[in-house]
């Protein structure tokens, strides 16, 4: 009987949910899943008892030639109370039952790992403790550029959700927890992800190699934006890749660029990661205008003087200065044919992204004059005295 119940909710759930639920505030006896469960076999039971007593009273009660219809009493008091305590009673286990889910969903212990999220546009993006954001990316339907956020297992995260633009929603149907990321106001979104089963008892825990060679156990989760937020909002998605809490400390304190990466790797990167939503790099058309063969090049502005070919040929720095504004308040010159649909990133990249963009922007086009992008020589400079000091030394 227990195992026949078992089968019973386990494909209840996977109706419903597809699978069950990979973190804390989903499963367990506590869980979400559980008190869903609940609610389906109350429903139930009161569908069935409800429906039997009213195809009984039906038969029962039909009326019939002859026979006089029998009077309805004009109340029943135990009976009245007992409909109104019992479901009652119910509705109050429901009720702190899922408090419980969603306290655990609201607050997070001390020892949280702390990361900071930001919705817009149609692009997840988070920032760690370290200062490092997403290094990988994936392919889910039409967005070839999705970001594969790295969370540990068995570990408390509280992440500080906050929109640069409009209302978002950050949806994992696996952790069955739905927030709303709001501008000017920061969300919190608390959740525990369960262990990895290494036993091959559960498909989804895959293995896979990084960049410096380290092998690692990991199970991937699906981030949806769940509110209406524009043209591309069915591709705002994100993978919350679950690590061992052991990986996630090599991963977290390995930055996937520093000062002295090429600014090309650096800017590509950043493009993945904040830019590709709206631009492209092989001239197709998108929200905003396209990277490729864009630099050097003059433009129309809808709000703006022109930047002219003369002034570009005069000094090249025009245009890494009208990227950098643009990148900071892309209100203040508006491309001709597009609207400003782009959010302010000030404060949101650092020195050495804000080069690599400039010098992946300057990369993809046929007037890349090839010349180093001012401050990168120096830092390889002093780089290479640093390294040759520490061979001196050993």
């Amino acid at each position: 009987m227990t195992a026949t119940l078992a089968g019973i909710n386990d494909f209840v759930i996977k109706l419903f949910f597809g699978q069950k639920a990979d973190s804390l505030v989903g499963s367990g006896l506590g869980g979400s899943d559980a008190v869903f469960l609940f609610i389906w076999w109350v429903s139930v039971f009161f569908f069935v008892l409800l429906m039997g007593i009213m195809g009984y009273c039906m038969v029962k009660y039909r009326r019939r030639e002859g026979v006089p219809a029998e009077p309805s009493p004009s109340h029943n008091t135990p009976l009245e109370i007992a409909w109104s305590v019992i479901p009652s009673l119910l509705l109050a286990v429901m009720f702190f039952w899922g408090f419980n889910g969603y306290m655990k969903a609201q607050m997070a212990p001390s020892y949280a790992e702390q990361i900071d999220l930001i919705g817009q546009k149609w692009a997840w993006s988070m920032t760690y403790s370290t200062g490092i954001g997403a290094s990988e990316f994936t392919t889910l339907g039409g967005n070839n550029n999705v970001p594969i956020f790295v969370v540990p297992a068995e570990t408390p995260v509280r992440l500080r959700m906050n929109s640069a633009d409009v209302i978002h929603a950050f949806w994992v149907p696996d952790f069955r927890t739905k927030l709303d990321v709001m501008p000017n106001r920061y969300t919190p979104y608390v959740f525990t992800a369960n262990a990895l089963d290494r036993s091959g008892a559960d498909d989804r825990v895959q293995t896979t190699t990084d960049k410096k060679g380290n092998e690692y156990a990991y199970r991937d989760h699906i981030v949806y934006c769940a509110e209406y937020c524009g043209d591309s909002h069915s591709e705002m998605v994100a993978v919350l890749r679950v690590v061992e809490p052991s990986y996630y400390q090599t991963w977290l304190n390995t930055p996937p660029y520093g000062v002295t990466t090429e600014p090309v790797e650096v800017g590509a990167l950043v493009w993945q990661a904040k830019c590709a939503v709206c631009h492209t790099v092989d001239g197709g058309v998108s929200t905003g205008p396209t990277w490729k063969d864009a630099w050097g090049y003059s433009r129309e502005f809808t709000n703006a003087d022109s930047l002219t070919q003369e002034m570009i040929d005069r000094d090249p720095m025009e245009w890494d200065n009208y990227i950098r504004e643009s990148i900071i308040l892309p209100g203040a010159k508006v491309r001709a044919g597009f609207t400003n649909a782009m959010p302010s990133f000030d404060g949101q990249l650092s020195d050495v992204e804000m080069r690599g963009v400039i010098a992946y922007m300057r990369s993809l086009s046929d007037r890349d004059p090839g010349t180093p992008i001012p401050g990168y020589p120096e830092l390889e400079a002093e780089a290479a005295e640093l390294e040759a000091a520490e061979e001196g030394g050993e």
